[in-house]
């Protein structure tokens, strides 16, 4: 039976602890997409994670607060595991502000190589199909059918679709209509669109949730997705982060994200780092305070060419005599 694990710490330190070692431990051997020949299975499992306090326990350093500077000039609080190098490079490197202020989103189209999507494209600046994506899938648009939409019963309901001296208007925006006397492609002079010609309207998906909150706190409907089914099926290299949901209980705003795959290793805690970030700032807009953080994984895991790595990371941890959630103190002695 494939395992699933349900995790709740007060941060993200202890956390990443837990899901680690139960992953490490008692998590499925699988294989991945990415691994070479020669490498071990990975260990995997789906993994359920809330975090009731996220900007609690920030990294300390000699009783004070630990500061990362960006390489944009940014100082940050570091929410975490000291020994996470990966999370600690990340913050370095620019993970926060290419989350929040997408300082990589210009890679997307001035690079050939990296860069395939951004969180903050995907997130703050929507679409579901850009130039990029010409290169992994070809669409041709067909025209509507004029004879469906005469018959069309919504489009009808709501006068959209009229008839009028002999003849069937379809009303759309902005005062455009067509004249639903023949086919629209021939109206046009053309018979199909390259889809990738179309400029589509870009979506803030972060101000459509601030604004659906204030007006109803209460609202099911606050959510953000990153997936495009037209092209990231296709792609070698498609997010990992597919949606994020927020909501208000108790005068606190609380954040939950779903996500397809997850290195918990390399990417877990910077990825959480980034998130909390965002429901900060809602937060902030809203004028409430912080819920709780929930991450859900179909696929947490960790590689196996990194296994070795983790557990000299463990055994380090150990010899300092650091502490570790009391479920993973049992599994390491």
């Amino acid at each position: 039976m494939a395992k699933v694990f349900f995790i709740s710490k007060n941060n993200v330190r202890d956390a990443w602890l837990s899901a680690v070692g139960q992953i490490l431990y008692n998590g499925d051997d699988i294989k991945t997409e990415y691994d070479k020949p020669e490498d071990p299975p990975s260990k995997d499992a789906t993994v359920l994670i809330e975090i009731k306090e996220p900007f609690s326990s920030p990294i300390m350093r000699k009783d004070k607060i630990l500061k990362i500077k960006s390489k944009h000039g940014n100082s940050y609080e570091i929410y975490g595991c000291m020994a996470d190098t990966y999370l600690i490079g990340s913050i370095q490197s620019g993970y926060i502000e290419e989350i929040l202020n997408g300082v990589n989103d210009h890679f997307l189209y001035e690079s050939g190589v990296s860069f395939p999507y951004s969180y903050h494209d995907r997130i703050f600046n929507y679409a579901p199909f850009a130039l990029e994506d010409t290169i992994h899938k070809y669409y041709d648009l067909e025209f509507v059918d004029v004879e469906f939409a005469k018959k069309h019963q919504k489009l009808i309901k709501a006068e959209k679709i009229k008839s009028a001296e002999d003849k069937v208007v379809w009303k759309l925006n902005n005062g455009v209509e067509f004249e639903l006397d023949k086919k629209i492609s021939e109206k046009m002079g053309i018979e199909k669109i390259p889809l990738g010609i179309l400029n589509f309207p870009r979506i803030n998906q972060i101000e459509y949730i601030i604004q659906k909150l204030k007006e109803k706190p209460y609202s099911r409907r606050a959510q953000a997705i990153t997936w495009r089914p037209l092209v990231d099926p296709y792609h070698v290299d498609p997010p990992c982060l597919q949606r994020i949901y927020m909501r208000i209980k108790d005068g606190k705003l609380i954040m939950q994200t779903t996500w397809r795959s997850r290195d918990l290793f390399r990417a877990w805690e910077a990825n959480v780092n980034g998130m909390i970030r965002i429901q900060k700032y809602v937060a902030e807009q809203l004028g409430v305070g912080i819920g709780h953080y929930l991450d859900f994984s179909n696929s947490l895991h960790i590689y196996g060419n990194t296994i070795s790595e983790v557990k000299d990371m463990l055994e380090r941890m150990k010899t300092k005599g650091e502490e570790f959630p009391p479920e993973i103190k049992e599994l390491l002695e």
